[in-house]
């Protein structure tokens, strides 16, 4: 179940410059706006780089007055597509930059981060910082990108990737919760997953097989579904059950989305976020949220 979120209004974004980090800064310019939300933009300057291999020791200070002269800039942009100043502050701060952002989501809404992320064909990864914040944040996350895909108009849809284990349920709660509160339509999304593997051997499963498992991951996906959608009759709400690889049916859906929204399974002491999700973080189309069921709350 959904956490609740008694704290401020507040969405952090992290900025360093990049392509990436510019369309978070227009994403976090809009969640702040519809939420009536105190805007922070956070620079980490990642203490490793500070004492490079050769030898070349850099000033902290040199580096925070740059980095403040470039967040007023940002400042002055989300100053100029509407947020009032007073509602706008910045910080800077040294050390590991998905640590610094995972500590500033225990009093925030919402943190939104850029990745960069792969053309088609290319097999990059996403980075460390959208993986390591995606692992601990203690909020919902959404991460974008430049390369993603730019709609005239806003779909309106926000996809939901769950399975017949119920990973998926607090996702599903926190996107149903989204859409209540500003506006918008769900796709539930479940895919059965083909065998795979060098242990598989039992060959290709028959198109008879194949829908009567879609049939039976529809049974429990509409029974699982049901139960969080009825505590929100306004939203509409659309099942999708197929078959195949979830990264490849995931991928291809979110050309069609304004988001896609998983939940990450990540605990002490690696915080891995598993294959799927640094898959999608790395090819998907659309901005991608991600929250950690265990210890997150909402927005």
């Amino acid at each position: 179940m959904l956490k609740p979120y008694a704290g401020p209004a507040r969405v952090v974004v992290g900025f360093d410059g990049s392509d990436d980090s510019a369309r978070a800064l227009v994403r976090g310019i809009q969640e702040a706006g519809r939420r009536d939300a105190e805007l922070v933009l956070v620079h980490a300057v990642d203490d490793t780089v500070l004492n490079s291999a050769w030898g070349v020791v850099f000033d902290p200070e040199e580096i925070k007055d740059g980095a403040a002269e470039m967040l007023g800039k940002a400042v002055d942009d989300a100053v100029d597509a509407g947020l009032s100043r007073h509602r706008v502050r910045t910080e800077v701060v040294l050390g590991n930059p998905a640590a610094a952002l995972a500590r500033l989501s225990e009093q925030a809404s919402l943190v939104i981060v850029g990745r960069r992320s792969a053309e088609p064909g290319e097999k990059l990864f996403a980075g460390s910082t959208a993986v390591g914040v995606a692992g601990t944040s203690r909020c919902p996350v959404i991460v974008v990108s430049a390369n993603d895909v730019v709609h005239e108009q806003p779909t309106g849809v926000i996809g939901v990737g769950v399975d017949t284990a119920a990973r998926g349920a607090v996702a599903l709660e926190w996107a149903l919760s989204e859409c209540d509160a500003h506006g918008g339509r769900v796709i539930v999304v479940s895919v059965c997953r083909a065998p795979q593997g060098r242990w598989f051997s039992g060959g290709r499963p028959t198109p008879e097989q194949e829908q009567a498992a879609v049939q039976v991951t529809q049974a429990r996906m509409s029974d699982m579904v049901s139960e969080i959608t009825e505590d929100f009759p306004e939203v509409e709400v659309a099942l999708e059950v197929s078959y195949g690889n979830p990264l490849d049916v995931l991928t291809e859906r979110s050309e069609e989305l304004d988001l896609l929204v998983v939940e990450v399974h990540a605990s002490f002491p690696t915080y891995s976020i598993g294959g799927l999700v640094r898959g999608l973080l790395s090819h998907a189309r659309c901005p991608i949220g991600v929250i950690r069921p265990k210890d997150s709350h909402g927005s």
